[in-house]
């Protein structure tokens, strides 16, 4: 399930709760940014990686399990590249 809620209170674009397969995507534009909708994208590629990761087991194995459950410099990495390596592999044919 995936929702657009108000985070204005909050110091977060977004959360996944795997327990309940829940997504939280902020919809308020507190910030000003100028490409709100392209956050909002990669924030929720960002948040179904997090879903992948729990989904497999990781959610506890990395260097930040304590507060997060995950390397966010990774999924970072991946929800940022995701789109680019997805052309990459369709021209390739490997997909």
């Amino acid at each position: 399930k995936i929702d657009y809620k108000d985070l204005s209170g909050e110091d977060i674009d977004g959360y996944c709760d795997y327990t309940s397969r829940h997504i939280v995507i902020r919809n308020d534009n507190s910030n000003g940014i100028e490409d709100f909708e392209s956050l909002q994208k990669k924030q929720l590629r960002h948040e179904i990686i997090h879903a992948f990761l729990a989904e497999s087991g990781l959610q506890s194995n990395f260097e930040h399990a304590n507060r997060w459950g995950h390397e966010e410099t990774m999924v970072d990495w991946i929800a940022v590249q995701f789109p680019k390596m997805l052309e990459a592999f369709k021209q390739a044919g490997c997909m």
